[in-house]
This record gives C-alpha cells, structure tokens and sequence, in this order.
C-alpha cells in the first residue's frame, strides 16, 4: 500500500452550503457527503433541542457509467469529512440510513459498520437500530453520537424509542 492510499482526498464545501462536502477520486468519480438536519425526527421523543443531521454518500457524477473501483482513499476521505462537520459542534449527532433501493442495504451496513470500527477511535459511539417494515424488508439505521456528548443518554433513548415505533 502507497503511503498516499492512506490520505484523504481533498475536499471542499459546495458553495452555499455548509453541509454539503463534494471530492474527486484519482478515477474522475465526483461523489458528495451530505448532512441534512433531521432534528425533527426527534420532536415528541426529547423536550431538549438537539442538532441531528442524516449524513448520505453518493456518486455525484460517474464519467465511466459503471460501477466505482475500490478505492481505498474514499473511505479515509469520507471519515475526514465527517470529523470535519462533527468537530464544529461535539453536540452534533449523526444517522445513517443504509440504502435499500437495490436491496443491498445488507452489505452496506457491513461496509459502513466496517469503516466506523476501523476509524472510530475513542471519540464517538455507534448505535445500531435496524427497522423491519411490514414487507420484511430492513433498513440499517445508525446513531453516531460523540462520547462526550451531555445529552447522549438521552438521545440514545430518543433514537431507540423512535426506530421502535417506525416498526409497529
């Protein structure tokens, strides 16, 4: 392994918003990391205000119209971008929902699950709460919370509770 497949990428926030982050692999693939406010998912579960935001990862502009190489830089650039949303505020809180259009989920979570344990370090908590619809089919949900967070037992509460309700 090159000493440069162990840096991120360069990235950059998309002009006007400041919770859009683009990059572009060796391979020209243009992919975006995405942070919408989700706190309302929260209203009725938590009387305090807590700021969480659904983080997406998707290939923004694909020049070969095939599947992505494997790309080991991604991944480093994806968990640098993250620190670098969550570090403006430790209060901030993440969900990631594993995307299920091409019933792959499975293996997304497996691979986001396998990232998160690899670059974790000692800063942040990962809880994991899959939702089961009336179809069987599952979707891979996770709260990422900083470990120092005041409110984290209480979020954590929060998001069970409400991932328990999406099931009934």
């Amino acid at each position: 392994m090159k000493n440069s497949d162990k840096l991120p990428y360069n990235f950059f926030l998309i002009k006007g918003n400041d919770s859009v982050y683009g990059f572009v692999t060796d391979n020209d693939f243009d992919y975006q990391v995405k942070f919408k406010d989700t706190s309302y998912l929260f209203d009725g579960y938590i009387d305090n205000q807590i700021f969480a935001y659904e983080m997406a990862i998707q290939v923004a502009h694909n020049p070969t119209q095939q599947k992505p190489p494997l790309d080991s830089r991604i991944p480093v650039t994806i968990v640098a971008i993250f620190y670098d949303f969550i570090g403006r505020n430790n209060e901030q809180v993440v969900i990631y929902i594993c995307d299920s259009s091409d019933d792959k989920q499975a293996i997304r979570h497996r691979k986001f699950t396998q990232w998160f344990e690899s670059f974790k370090g000692n800063d942040f908590v990962k809880i994991n709460a899959p939702i089961t619809d009336n179809r069987t089919v599952v979707y891979y949900t996770s709260l990422i919370i900083h470990r120092h967070n005041p409110k984290r037992q209480e979020i954590t509460e929060a998001f069970i509770n409400l991932t328990d309700d999406q099931q009934k």
